[in-house]
């Protein structure tokens, strides 16, 4: 079951006051860790690229893990996306295209 959601301003002031833990697993805790000091704002990036899975780590098409690829980075839709070769950014392109439609 999903945990409840709790407005950003609530979870800080649940921190401030001791109720709640800082985490480095979530953007609320990771900002008040910074101010803190507890963690620097390079850590703070890493920690936010691992929440999301390390995004720019797969390619956004068939998932593989770009390191060791040069990686192709493409916008499509406002977005920015990486991919493992030209032929998967195209491919993407094209199933975002047909699913816009």
């Amino acid at each position: 079951m999903p945990d409840e959601y709790v407005p950003k301003d609530e979870e800080r002031t649940e921190m401030e006051k001791g109720e709640k833990e800082e985490t480095v697993y979530d953007a609320v805790g990771r900002e008040k860790l910074v101010e803190d000091g507890e963690i620097s704002p390079e850590e703070e990036g890493f920690m936010e690229g691992a929440e999301d899975d390390g995004e720019q780590g797969k390619c956004a098409y068939c998932g593989a893990e770009l390191l060791g690829y040069d990686t192709v980075e493409t916008k499509i839709n406002g977005k920015i996306y990486w991919f493992c070769s030209e032929e998967h950014a195209e491919k993407f392109r094209e199933k975002s295209k047909s699913e816009e439609e």
